[in-house]
Formats: C-alpha cells, structure tokens, sequence
C-alpha cells in the first residue's frame, strides 16, 4: 500500500512542479510583453527573476517527484525524501487552498494524504534515506 501512495504522491508532485514552472514562466512573458514593473524595478530584471524562479521550482520538483517514484518502485521507505515533499506540500495546499479553489484544494490534499500515509507507514520493511 505504500508504492501505491508514494507513486500518487509522485504524480501528484511532478503534475504540480510542472503546473507552477509553467505558470510562472509565463508569468515572466507577461511582465516583458506589458513592461509591467514591480516597485520600481527593472521589469527586464524581474522578468528573468520570475523565469529563472520557475525553472528551477519546476527541476526541483520533478526531482523529487523522481526520488518518490524511485522510492515507490524499490518498496522502501524514503523518510526524508518524503519529509521533504510533506514539507512543500502544506505550503502548496495552503495556497491552494487560499487562491486557487475547491478542486485544486481537494486534489492537493489528496497528495499531503497520500505522503502522511507513506511517511506514517510502519510495516516491517527497512528503511532507507
């Protein structure tokens, strides 16, 4: 039972990795496309901070996401691993939970689920870092 959740976490953390990377990469292109700036700054600036934010969220991610269903595909436990993806999880479903509606909320809570369970797990099998 535990694969089964640490690869929904999984998929739920790469879906979300790319959904925040691709919408704040976007995010960028309307900062240069309007010459919006943010408190004063250079909107050329803040166009590449926004980018280059979410790159690197979105590799972070994915990463992760990888690890969980790396985890998941040998049956063992990644405590940290998935500390770590509990961790960013709370944060997500906050904001999802405050901006982004029910739905999103739901599927987000599905997830924190999904890693509580895996991290709460305490079947007989070794555990690994």
């Amino acid at each position: 039972m535990r694969t089964l959740a640490l690869l929904i976490a999984a998929v739920g953390i790469l879906l979300e990795g790319l959904v925040i990377g691709v919408t704040l990469f976007a995010l960028g292109g309307v900062i240069d496309a309007y010459s919006m700036s943010l408190a004063g700054a250079d909107p050329s600036a803040a166009q590449v901070a926004v980018k280059i934010t979410g790159v690197v969220l979105a590799v972070l991610l994915v990463v992760l996401a990888a690890g969980l269903a790396a985890a998941a595909a040998r049956d063992r436990h990644a405590r940290r691993m998935a500390f770590l993806a509990m961790l960013f999880q709370c944060v997500v479903v906050v904001i999802a939970g405050l901006a982004l509606g029910w739905a999103v909320f739901a599927g987000t809570l599905v997830v924190l689920g999904t890693l509580l369970y895996a991290l709460l797990d305490d079947s007989q099998q070794t555990a690994t870092r």
